[in-house]
């Protein structure tokens, strides 16, 4: 999982497991303030003894998880609910103007499940359908405002392709007048691959804003100008 997570999120990345107060994983920045002033990033410093270099995303993984084998399928459905988590962290940054949020998640979710279609990560045992479902849940249950997939009960989200799903579309649009998003194959798989390394989440989140802001002024002109 590890292995696969680097190369859809070339982030730092700090490994854990929780007995309680997980959703089978989530992933977490090391400056996540736990009380004022107090970074989780210090705490496993001091705590457990962890080296995090600011700029970690910490995944934390629900122990249980790790007590059974886990299958290609299993891997593939948490690394899509914590690639679903690490956009939506993006979006709570608010480094997008929030006339287009909606269309920066939908196109950012449409670049990477076009990603795992790529031959280089199915050789690694990603699989795209579950990948995709982990990420629709994670994306589903924030477009619902449900909070969690588990409680999602709107049926928008239970197919793979959902982000091709024309209700979706329409529902997008109705929490969102100003939601232009394209069809899901006119975003390129490249749009969210970084070449050049491991890096800290600043700067990744630095490369996200500003490539993604010049796609979607691109997707502004093209389909709600015309």
């Amino acid at each position: 999982m590890a292995g696969l997570l680097k190369g859809l999120l070339p982030l730092r990345t700090v490994h854990l497991t929780a007995k309680t107060g997980v959703d089978r994983v989530c992933i977490i920045p090391d400056e996540t303030e736990l009380m004022p002033a107090l970074p989780l990033g210090d705490v496993l410093v001091e705590e457990l003894g962890i080296d995090v270099p600011y700029g970690t995303m910490v995944v934390i993984t629900e122990a249980e998880q790790q007590l059974m084998p886990m299958s290609d399928e299993d891997i593939s459905y948490n690394l899509g609910l914590v690639v679903g988590n690490t956009l939506l962290g993006v979006i709570s940054r608010g480094i997008f103007p929030l006339r287009r949020e909606s269309t920066a998640l939908y196109v950012m979710g449409c670049s990477y499940h076009n990603m795992a279609s790529g031959s280089g990560f199915q050789h690694l045992g990603l699989k795209p359908s579950q990948f995709r479902a982990g990420l629709a849940g994670s994306l589903g249950a924030f477009w619902s405002g449900t909070g969690t997939s588990r409680i999602e009960t709107s049926g928008l989200f239970l197919q793979p392709d959902f982000l091709a799903c024309p209700k979706l579309r329409h529902y997008l649009k109705t929490l969102d007048a100003g939601f232009c998003g394209p069809a899901p194959e006119q975003v390129s798989a490249g749009l969210m691959h970084f070449p050049g390394g491991t890096r800290g989440y600043e700067e990744w989140l630095g490369l996200v804003e500003q490539t993604v802001s010049e796609k979607l002024v691109t997707y502004q002109n093209r389909l709600c100008d015309s």
